[in-house]
C-alpha cells in the first residue's frame, strides 16, 4: 500500500506531522496533482491521555490515546472529496449516500463520514478504511462495525459545521464526544434564553460576549450528551455546569449532574471546538495547539 505523504497535513507542523497508509492510489496522488486547495484543509491529532489511575481491566497503553481530525471544509475542493470518498467509504457507505436527496445532507454525511474515516485510519493504520462502516445507532450515535476485531473496541464521535468537519476515534473504555459548530445569530438568543441566572453570572465574569457565551455552552453541552449517548434530547437543565474556568486559553467546563467528566472547549478563527472526557483524565496539549 501506498504511503500518504504528509505533505496534505502540513508535514512542516510538528502538531500533525503524522503517516499513515492509503487504500487507494487516489489519496496518494492528491498532493502530486494539487486537488487539495489548501495543504491544511485536513488536520491530524494524535491526543496523549494521562490518568492518575488505572485503565480498568484494559492496559493504560491502549485506552489512554485518542485521535482527532479537523477538515476545513472552506478549503476541500469537490474534486478532493469524491476522491477521497472513493478512497476511503465502504461500498454500503457509498450507496447510502446516494440516497439522500437533498445536497446538503449529502454533504454533512459525506463530510462526517471523511473525518470519521480519516480519524480511524490514522489510529489504527492496519486497518483498511473501505472495510470499516460508520453506522447509526437508535439515537442515531455513530457506530464503528467491520469484520476485524479490533474495531469493536472503538467509538468514534463526529461533528459537523458550516466550516468544519470533526472526527474523535477513542477506546470505548474510556468515553469521549466532540462537537465543533459556531451559533447563527438567530441561534444565540434561544441558547442564551435556557440559561440560569448563575449560569450568565459565570459567563459574564469571563468577559465573554454573547455569540461567544452561546458557543460554548452550546459546544460543551453538546459534546457532554454526545459522550453520554443521548444527543441533547433531555432538559439542558440536565447538562448545567457546576464550573466554567479559563485555564491557559482553554474553557475547562465541570458539570453538577456529571462530575465524572469534563469538557474542554477552544475558540477557533470559524467556530468553538469543544471535547468531553472523563474528569481525571488529562489531556496533554501544548501550548501552541491550534485545531483550527
Amino acid at each position: 500500500m501506498p504511503k500518504l505523504a504528509t505533505r496534505i497535513l502540513n508535514a512542516q507542523s510538528t502538531l500533525w506531522a503524522f503517516f499513515f497508509y492509503a487504500s487507494d492510489d487516489a489519496i496518494s496522488q492528491l498532493t502530486q496533482n494539487n486537488k487539495m486547495s489548501n495543504p491544511q484543509a485536513v488536520r491530524i491529532h494524535s491526543l496523549a491521555l494521562v490518568r492518575p489511575k488505572d485503565g480498568g481491566s484494559f492496559a493504560s497503553d491502549d485506552i489512554l490515546r485518542a485521535t482527532l481530525v479537523i477538515i476545513d471544509l472552506d478549503h476541500l475542493t469537490a474534486q478532493t472529496a469524491d476522491e477521497m470518498i472513493s478512497a476511503l467509504f465502504h461500498k454500503n457507505e457509498i450507496a447510502r449516500l446516494h440516497t439522500f436527496e437533498h445536497a446538503k445532507r449529502r454533504q454533512s454525511f459525506a463530510h462526517g463520514r471523511l473525518a470519521g474515516k480519516l480519524a480511524v485510519r490514522a489510529h489504527c493504520d492496519d486497518l483498511e478504511p473501505q472495510q470499516i462502516q460508520i453506522e447509526n445507532g437508535v439515537f442515531d450515535q455513530p457506530i464503528l462495525t467491520s469484520t476485524h476485531p479490533e474495531i469493536h473496541q472503538l467509538g468514534v464521535s463526529i461533528s459537523h459545521s458550516d466550516h468544519y468537519a470533526a472526527a474523535l476515534v477513542f477506546h470505548r473504555a474510556h468515553p469521549m464526544g466532540i462537537d465543533v459548530d459556531l451559533p447563527s445569530p438567530a441561534d444565540i438568543g434561544p441558547v442564551l434564553a435556557g440559561l440560569s441566572r448563575r449560569e450568565r453570572n459565570v459567563l459574564e465574569e469571563l468577559k465573554l460576549d454573547d455569540r461567544d457565551a452561546a458557543a460554548l455552552m452550546w459546544v460543551a453541552r453538546e459534546s457532554l450528551a454526545k459522550t453520554l449517548t443521548t444527543g441533547l434530547m433531555t432538559p439542558l437543565s440536565v447538562y448545567t455546569p457546576s464550573s466554567i474556568t479559563l485555564q491557559d486559553g482553554v474553557f475547562v467546563v465541570f458539570y453538577e449532574n456529571f462530575s465524572q467528566y469534563r469538557s474542554l472547549v477552544w475558540h477557533g478563527v470559524k467556530g468553538w471546538l469543544g471535547i468531553t472526557l472523563p474528569g481525571e483524565t488529562v489531556f496533554l496539549h501544548s501550548p501552541d495547539f491550534n485545531w483550527s
